[in-house]
């Protein structure tokens, strides 16, 4: 059995002020990876294999590059949980609250 990871990573162009067309790119490696995600104001989850979610969040680096941004900055959190874990298990009890 593949044990699941729930990852948050952050892409931050370092170029000018308008970086919706960057963040739009690495968004749409995310979406076309298949894994389950959330976006939110400051950063993306993703869940899958450790394995699958690094390729996506590679994949999502590389396309702001190719977008255009000389300097990229990625930061990543990970937890992996020897049971496994998703995104809804992480955030159960917090949404029926708010």
């Amino acid at each position: 059995m593949t044990v699941m990871v729930v990852v948050e990573f952050s892409i931050t162009p370092v170029i000018g002020e308008n970086l919706r067309p960057f963040i739009d790119a690495a968004i749409s490696e995310v979406k076309n990876s298949g894994l389950k995600y959330e976006v939110d104001a400051m950063s993306t989850t993703i869940e899958g294999s450790l394995d699958q979610v690094l390729g996506v969040v590679k994949k999502a680096h590389e396309a702001v590059k190719a977008a255009g941004a000389d300097r990229v900055l990625t930061e990543i959190r990970i937890d992996d949980r020897s049971s496994g874990i998703t995104i809804a298990e992480e955030l159960e009890g917090y949404r029926a609250s708010v």
